[in-house]
């Protein structure tokens, strides 16, 4: 191995290059589980709802509801139109385009 070889193996790998300064337009990923999350939360503390009252109006066990509120597990639509039915919401499922700044 040559000694620019050896010098270039040594030294890229602590090479930085911040997103802003290269001009490089990364679409910002977003987790849709942890928005639903985070909903789900939500709405069963407005109802004043522990996470057993939840599942037993909606029919899935307590440890599903908590490995859901957790990100264990991720809801299925089936999952989730129980639980917005539970809680007296419509589950509402659309594509929109990302924002553009």
């Amino acid at each position: 191995m040559s000694d620019f070889q050896k010098f270039l193996d040594e030294n890229l790998g602590s090479i930085r290059i911040n997103e802003d300064d290269a001009g490089i337009d990364a679409p910002e990923d977003y987790d849709i589980f942890k928005e639903i999350r985070d909903m789900i939360i939500a709405l069963r503390h407005e109802s004043h709802l522990t996470q057993k009252d939840l599942a037993a109006r909606c029919g899935i066990t307590q440890a599903n509801i908590s490995n859901l509120e957790k990100g264990v597990s991720k809801p299925t639509i089936e999952s989730l139109k129980k639980i917005a039915d539970a809680l007296g919401m419509r589950l509402v499922v659309e594509f929109v385009g990302r924002e553009v700044e």
